[in-house]
């Protein structure tokens, strides 16, 4: 009985019927949590959704049994990759590719780990490899195609995408990478393809690959200067990625850290504090400039770029639990002890030293990390804290455009949105009048007017002597990640400030939400 259950459940999985496998095998699950096949198919499963962290579990579970399984072990770094564990994911990553090096699919997830590890010369090795294993992987392509950009060599990136679309022209992650071309044909292509695609679903379409390709299709019509079209799709299938967001639980979160993290809950701690003075913390909303200011100061021949580290979220998920908008998360913070404290801070230090051993300064820029400034600064208090801000209006429109992970639900719709970046603001107000450290506020509008001057004043905030590279461009061998990798790349323009009234009919439930949060 239970081998025929199995059997369907997979049967499902192999005709792309999810939704229906998903409670037999949590069925399957109850009555035999140990049983590997069960478990690597809810991994599967949670991956299919877009759920990578709910998927790790099960796919742990499964490799401690299923050993000698490739695709068990290949697809457990896969999760842990998409969960941007890309260092614990590199082992399981490694060990499919060594127990089926004949595996297209195992090559190309070792790759992407690769690259995502800032390791292009080895990724490139296992993607090619995966090539070799199967000449029309366009899925090989596209990570090639993904490294290159990262890379800044674009037209290398577009042979790879233009083989990819030639391979696959409705493949849903091909035609989200044509939306980035370069090649006004392509995107044209790519366009109607999409719109082929979403007519056939309800508006209510809840899957993260259906709202990325409506997310695609709006920028190729913003590209076009077609804003009405470009916000028909910002506007639809958004809730394959975003679940409703809670508006009341954020604002009890900020409330809760005014009422727990104040001048008083510092001084006690005092102690608690690690010496070291490299890090460079830069936080903010999303799209306000993180990106340029972390490669301004990685320029530097004694700094090093170090991305949007996974590390803080990571143990402020486990101090909480996994729950931390809730009072037993605040219990947490006030019951840390020096001990546990400065042991998060050396593992901290511990990954800075994976990055580069001599650098000085090494710059995190997970913009997150504002929601989580009283641990940074009770355990770095001589670090360069850095909080980069962008005119409400065109930050928030530049997130509402853009597919940003999951769990940045309050993306759900502009309201929502809206009323996050208020929290936001008045969570920054707060930090401000309680931290005992000093916070450096960089206007992404006044570096766009006056790079040299603004650069200058980064680099002398981060403790490092003025040098010329500072101003630029990224070498061909450093690695861009984010959203923003091609405006890196380019000349510093002015055209992005202002954008929001091209778009003010589209977009006046945002508007109005700000002008509420900004009185």
């Amino acid at each position: 009985m239970l081998l025929n259950s199995v059997e369907h459940a997979f049967s499902l999985i192999e005709a792309q019927n999810f939704s229906d496998a998903l409670p037999i095998l949590q069925d399957l699950h109850d009555q035999n949590p140990g049983n590997a096949r069960v478990n690597y198919g809810l991994g599967i499963t949670h991956l299919f959704f877009g759920q990578a962290e709910q998927a790790v579990p099960f796919l742990t579970a499964a490799a401690k049994v299923a050993k000698k399984e490739a695709s068990v072990f290949t697809t457990l770094a896969s999760a842990l990759n998409t969960d941007g564990r890309s260092t614990e994911a590199l082992p399981h990553a490694r060990k499919g590719a060594a127990l089926d090096n004949k595996s297209e699919y195992a090559n190309r997830i070792l790759g992407e780990v690769y690259s995502d590890l800032r390791r292009p010369v080895m990724a490139r090795q296992s993607f090619e490899q995966a090539l070799k294993v199967e000449a029309r992987s366009s899925r090989a392509h596209l990570g090639i195609f993904e490294l290159e950009t990262t890379l800044g060599n674009t037209e290398a990136a577009e042979e790879r995408l233009q083989a990819a679309f030639a391979l696959t022209p409705n493949d849903p992650m091909v035609l989200i990478s044509a939306a980035s071309s370069s090649d006004a044909d392509l995107k044209g292509k790519a366009l109607l393809n999409i719109e082929r695609i979403l007519s056939t679903l309800p508006a209510n379409a809840v899957l993260p690959e259906i709202t990325k390709l409506a997310f695609a299709a709006g920028k190729i019509c913003d590209g076009n200067g077609d804003r009405e079209k470009a916000f028909h799709f910002f506007n639809s299938f958004r809730g394959g990625l975003y679940r409703n967001y809670d508006a009341q639980k954020q604002a009890w979160f900020v409330n809760a850290c005014k009422s727990v993290f104040t001048k008083e809950f510092f001084e006690k701690r005092q102690d608690f504090a690690l010496s070291s003075e490299r890090p460079v913390f830069v936080m903010g909303m999303p799209r306000s400039g993180a990106t340029l200011v972390e490669q301004i100061i990685a320029r530097h021949p004694q700094a090093v770029g170090a991305g949007e580290l996974q590390f803080v979220p990571d143990r402020i998920r486990e101090l909480s639990h996994g729950r931390p908008r809730t009072p037993a998360f605040f219990e947490q913070a006030l019951g840390l002890d020096k001990r546990q404290a400065q042991r998060i801070g050396r593992k901290y230090l511990t990954v800075l030293d994976g990055l580069d051993k001599r650098a000085k300064r090494v710059v995190d820029k997970m913009p997150d990390n504002f929601e989580h400034m009283w641990l940074l600064a009770l355990l770095f208090p001589n670090a360069r804290f850095i909080h980069v801000t962008r005119a409400a209006a065109d930050t928030c429109l530049s997130i509402y455009m853009t597919p940003l992970p999951a769990y940045h639900s309050y993306n759900v719709d502009q309201a929502s949105l809206g009323h996050y970046y208020g929290q936001y603001m008045e969570l920054m107000k707060h930090w401000s009048d309680v931290l005992p450290v000093d916070v450096y506020q960089q206007s992404y509008e006044a570096l766009v007017g006056n790079q040299e001057a603004e650069s200058r004043a980064l680099l002398n905030h981060a403790g490092l002597e003025w040098n010329d590279d500072c101003l630029r461009p990224p070498s061909e061998d450093t690695q861009v990640f984010t959203f923003s990798r091609e405006q890196v790349r380019q000349k510093v323009y002015s055209s992005a400030i202002g954008r929001w009234k091209n778009y003010e009919p589209q977009i006046m439930p945002l508007l109005d939400t700000l002008n509420e949060a900004v009185k």
